[in-house]
């Protein structure tokens, strides 16, 4: 199991530490949550806490090694078919996810769509965007979606921070859609999080079906 920063303390303001990787990611940090004042003090200090988890996570050894050793058991043919698992290099990937953590703001949002979209889609998050003026950058929280464990949403984190390192998949819910790279990066530091829940995270319907196809 990896040695995790520990979590933030409540408090309406998280002290900016408490974004960054701890050790040698230390001068990896988020740059904000709840910078517009939506959610409730013990809300932020949770999106806090997961903050730095994500970041070591993402920085260690064990996640290119997980995500390097996942892409080498996928069907070759299917790798072939897949333009988003097509010249993916797992080294490459885990850099660029772990750079693009730096400076991002958490943010949710609410409103009827997005209460729409938790209860009927089951969405947890939106990409985010970046401000074309200030060139800050986001990921979006769905508000309704946020009581959650420690793993999930660091998978979360780590699932929206992939889409900013460049890293897509199809559109839609479809069988092969947990399968391509945000989901399967969120999903092995769901697993690096919380390894003791792993077990019964893949054989739900959220994890891609490799995991048990593997075992």
């Amino acid at each position: 199991m990896l040695a995790l920063a520990s979590g933030a303390a409540a408090a309406d303001k998280p002290a900016p530490g408490h974004l960054c990787g701890s050790g040698k990611n230390a001068a990896i940090c988020f740059a904000s949550v709840d910078r517009g004042g939506h959610l409730s003090a013990g809300d932020r200090a949770k999106l806090a806490a997961a903050a730095p988890v994500a970041i070591d996570i993402v920085s260690a050894p064990q996640f290119a090694a997980e995500l390097a050793a996942f892409h080498a058991s996928l069907p070759r043919r299917w790798v072939k078919e897949n333009r988003y698992w097509r010249g993916f290099d797992p080294a490459q990937a885990a850099a660029a996810v772990r750079d693009a953590f730096a400076g991002l703001h958490i943010e949710t949002r609410g409103g009827a769509k997005a209460r729409w979209s938790s209860e009927f889609s089951g969405n947890l998050a939106y990409e985010g965007s970046t401000d074309k003026r200030t060139g800050e950058r986001y990921i979006m929280l769905n508000r309704y979606r946020l009581d959650r464990p420690l793993g999930g949403l660091v998978a979360t984190y780590v699932h929206e921070v992939a889409h900013k390192g460049g890293y897509s998949h199809r559109p839609g819910q479809t069988r092969d859609q947990k399968c391509e790279p945000p989901y399967v990066m969120g999903q092995i530091a769901r697993k690096l999080a919380e390894p003791d829940k792993w077990a019964s995270f893949v054989a739900g319907k959220n994890a891609c079906r490799f995991w048990r196809e593997a075992g």
